[in-house]
């Protein structure tokens, strides 16, 4: 499936985003960076975050005006809940096609906050209009929204719908499990680490790929979610509170979870494996969670293990972090193993080889004109025999 956006206008946009933040980190001149700017012109309207956020508010508004108008008109043909599911499956399609026709196709926005109002609009009511139509049921319910979201986040390179998505194909393989009941509803976390490892594998060659280089923040998103649900698969915690809630598991004094071993080794082993690879292949993502998962895991034991005196642990615990934090700060001023605390920017977009469009444009273009009469001289000054007379 295509994005919605013009191609050439979405890439010369990323690479004025990216040249203006090498510009900030003094990678390049203001000049340079003008001179990327009218080599890269992009028509796309994209504001500041602040804008943006104005111009969201602004749109539910206005949608909720139009919204409140048409549901009047429905209602007063009639009132049958089927009619009113299908009457808003057609009014969030439309709100899709409207988007297309007029903000990206003629005004040319691109996440500008009246983008995204229309896209939750959109996908809201043409899930809640499906969900209607097969009356609430819960497979279905899962089914329509993962094919939905999916669709805002891949035809709008939207980051939410990403999330969404994520967050509605785990909730199907939860309750597709949980549904069928017995031995299935116990393998649910081991479901989930080998769909989610594989979803991680997945995602991570994807990235490598050049068709996909315009999705690489929502991939980014799917990766490390696929991270966080592995790790919350094999969390002790997670699953044995799960348990209680949905399975009414009773668990006796003295008594444990099934697989209670595997999953305290599961919540020690994967932050450890997650930080271990994270370093060796410099992978931030790993990094990045398995800080995360670590600090969960700490908290995992400390909640059934406590040693008492809660408040001065957590004092302990925060001060060694933030003498670990100063300390890591100052050893990594300068590059060590390849790992440094300077943000070069130069992973983002190294598959859209915005570098050498980068480097091409600073030095004068890469294209060379050279008259019919010109010969070498020979060297006034330098090495080679060049000079500064021809």
């Amino acid at each position: 499936m295509k994005f919605a956006y013009n191609e050439t206008n979405l890439y010369n946009l990323q690479v004025i985003k990216e040249s203006k933040s090498w510009m900030k980190h003094h990678f390049i001149s203001a000049e340079q960076f003008q001179k990327i700017s009218e080599a890269f012109k992009s028509p796309l309207y994209h504001p500041n975050l602040l804008i943006r956020i104005l111009l969201f508010i602004a749109a539910l508004f206005a949608l909720s005006g139009v919204t409140g108008l048409l549901s009047l008109f429905v209602l007063s043909i009639g009132e049958h809940e089927l009619f009113i599911s299908i009457a808003s499956i057609f009014y969030g399609i439309g709100s899709f096609v409207f988007l297309e026709k007029l903000f990206i196709g003629q005004n040319q926005h691109y996440k500008s906050g009246v983008n995204e109002a229309l896209i939750y609009h959109a996908c809201g009511f043409t899930i809640a209009g499906l969900l209607g139509v097969f009356d609430f049921n819960q497979h279905t319910g899962f089914i329509v929204s993962l094919i939905v979201l999916s669709f805002a986040a891949i035809r709008y390179l939207d980051l939410l719908c990403t999330i969404a998505a994520t967050l509605t194909f785990a909730g199907l393989a939860f309750f597709e499990f949980y549904n069928i009941g017995g031995i299935f509803q116990q393998i649910i976390p081991f479901v989930f680490i080998v769909i989610f490892t594989a979803l991680y594998f997945f995602i991570k060659k994807a990235k490598q790929q050049e068709k996909f280089k315009y999705w690489q923040n929502n991939l980014l998103i799917v990766e490390s979610l696929s991270l966080l649900f592995i790790y919350a698969a094999g969390n002790y915690l997670v699953v044995r509170e799960l348990s209680v809630a949905l399975m009414n598991l009773s668990i006796e004094e003295g008594a444990d979870i099934p697989f209670a071993f595997i999953f305290y080794g599961l919540t020690v082993l994967i932050p450890v494996a997650y930080l271990y690879f994270g370093i060796k292949n410099k992978d931030i993502i790993l990094l990045r969670v398995s800080l995360i998962v670590l600090a969960f895991s700490v908290f995992t034991f400390k909640y059934y293990f406590s040693l008492g005196h809660p408040a001065i642990t957590l004092s302990v615990a925060g001060l060694a972090l933030l003498a670990i934090s100063i300390a890591l700060t100052n050893y990594l001023k300068i590059v060590r193993n390849g790992f440094t605390r300077e943000n070069f920017h130069t992973e983002k977009w190294a598959n859209m080889h915005a570098e050498a469009f980068i480097i091409s444009q600073t030095m004068g273009g890469n294209q060379v004109t050279v008259k019919e009469q010109f010969k070498g001289g020979g060297g006034g000054f330098g090495g080679g025999g060049a000079s500064g007379d021809f």
